[in-house]
């Protein structure tokens, strides 16, 4: 049987407060309704009072104190009354109550007889009426505080409450010991071992617990390490609805932190890919997404030479470069400033923003934080070889793809170079730098392509052949002796090679203006 205290902490009688100081260990076994006073005295032992509404208005008359003594003789273990505000015992009550160990309880005014008589009896009952009972209340409990929009910490406050036993939410570290993976709660078991002292994370042995999960990867789960007995069954029902709701909970507001990055992402590389001129729409969208696309800006461009060997399925591929772009733009925010990230196919692109000219050494500090980003990079994804390259800073809309353009020049340059995985930077690409700045627009990858589509359709490595023979032939201005020493071939095999490929061309090398375009062709092609 239940004590004064423990009926009154249960979730329907939780507004209910002892005003005495002693009693609350008293044992109750009956709910009884006084209308008046005299009714006290024919109460029964380990009996709970309820005094009606308007014998508690007359709660300060001194027909209580005789009322008290007689509950006294028949071992009534509380009253309860009913007060506008919290009930203040007479001093003489408080004395009677006090010398007889009866418990004093105060109700609030907008409590519902019926209800409350309903919920002592429940408590008092025990077993499946109680459990029953306390579940409903804890599955009301969560719908409430879904509808408040109540966090976390709201939702197991709230479901404690309901359940007259504490709920709390642990979160899985690593090495924890999952919840069980198909949802199932774990049950008290007497023969299951318990806690070893070790300071172990997971879940107990003999608590009820059910895990929470946030899209398809558990974070943690709630626990009720207090819920024993008939109390586990509907404390498992209840946080099985829990777990649920705060899966949802939590799957909402990590969209609500991701959709605006992935929307300034998906508008950084609108602003980059497009060939068109920067139009009012973008700019609006920039604004209202808080992407200051009117400032200084300095772009890190980041590539990895063999995620295709690496790595062959597309998908897989994603997530490696949505993992490395995160990694990358942590890394590149603890440097400092205004950091914005987006993705361009296999591409990762940084870009710092300020709001004034960030000054001659913008690209070397940009190339010191990208050179932190590979680093960390490198230490999550070592099967992958990252390079990056780094413009220079320019001022708005146009400025940001001038930027994008010179760090995707300074990294086709260097991987044509054949430097090392690391960072490149636009203000040291050399001579090659309007060569790459022209190439990088779509239109000029295009035209190389109509150009030497001819000799791509030999093949990857006879193209490859046939491309370098004629570069060296156009730089050594047609002179056959030259590109045969520059190749290492006799002049003979440089003629025949020569003879066709200008058959497959169908161009005339005597025209400047043709000869020229396909030198810049064969160049450009030869870097990327």
């Amino acid at each position: 049987m239940p004590t004064v205290d423990e009926i009154l902490a249960s979730s329907p009688l939780a507004g209910l407060r002892r005003v005495s100081r002693r009693g609350g260990d008293r044992y109750v076994t009956v709910v009884r309704l006084a209308e008046r006073f005299a009714d006290l005295s024919n109460a029964p032992a380990t009996s709970l009072v309820v005094l009606s509404r308007a014998a508690s208005a007359e709660v300060t008359d001194y027909r209580l104190d005789m009322a008290l003594r007689w509950a006294s003789v028949h071992q009534v273990a509380a009253v309860a009354a009913f007060a506008a505000e919290r009930w203040r015992p007479t001093v003489t009550v408080t004395d009677i109550a006090g010398r007889a160990d009866i418990a004093l309880v105060s109700i609030p005014p907008d409590t519902d007889l019926t209800e409350l008589v309903q919920a002592i009896n429940r408590e008092i009952g025990g077993g499946a009426e109680l459990v029953l009972g306390r579940a409903q209340q804890g599955l009301d409990a969560v719908l409430r505080a879904g509808e408040d929009g109540a966090d976390l910490d709201g939702l197991c406050a709230s479901v404690s409450r309901a359940l007259g036993t504490a709920v709390e939410f642990r979160p899985l570290t690593p090495g924890d010991g999952s919840p069980s993976a198909n949802g199932e709660a774990s049950y008290p078991a007497s023969a299951a071992p318990g806690r070893d002292g070790g300071g172990l994370s997971g879940p107990g042995a003999d608590e009820v617990s059910v895990p929470i999960v946030v899209g398809e990867t558990p974070i943690g789960y709630l626990a009720a390490p207090q819920a024993h007995g008939d109390l586990s069954i509907g404390a498992g029902l209840v946080l099985h609805t829990a777990a649920l709701a705060a899966g949802r909970l939590l799957d909402l507001a990590r969209r609500a932190r991701e959709l605006p990055v992935r929307s300034r992402s998906e508008l950084l590389a609108e602003l980059l890919m497009s060939d068109a001129a920067i139009n009012e729409d973008l700019l609006e969208r920039a604004r209202q997404l808080g992407v200051p696309v009117g400032g200084w800006h300095v772009a890190i461009r980041i590539e990895a030479d063999n995620l295709a060997d690496a790595e062959k399925d597309e998908i897989h591929r994603f997530e490696l470069l949505e993992m490395a772009g995160q990694v990358a733009l942590q890394a590149v925010t603890a440097t400092g400033g205004t950091w914005y990230l987006s993705r361009i196919a296999h591409a990762i692109v940084l870009i710092r923003v300020t709001g004034s000219n960030p000054g001659p050494q913008a690209g070397a500090r940009a190339a010191r934080s990208a050179d932190r980003a590979l680093q960390a990079i490198g230490a999550r994804l070592s099967a992958l070889r990252f390079r990056a390259g780094v413009g220079s800073a320019h001022e708005g809309p146009m400025g940001l793809r001038a930027s994008a353009a010179e760090a995707r020049g300074a990294l086709l340059a260097a991987r044509a170079a054949r430097r090392p995985a690391r960072v490149a930077a636009h203000d040291a690409v050399g001579v090659q730098r309007m060569l790459m700045e022209w190439y990088s627009s779509d239109t000029a990858r295009a035209s190389v392509r109509d150009q030497l589509a001819p000799l791509e359709k030999l093949g990857p490595g006879r193209a490859e052949t046939a491309i370098q023979t004629l570069a060296a032939f156009l730089d050594e201005q047609g002179s056959i002796v030259k590109t045969a020493q520059k190749l290492h071939l006799h002049r003979n095999a440089v003629a025949n090679r020569l003879r066709g490929i200008t058959e497959l061309l169908d161009l005339d090398l005597d025209d400047p203006d043709q000869r020229l375009a396909l030198q810049l062709a064969c160049r450009a092609r030869l870097l990327a």
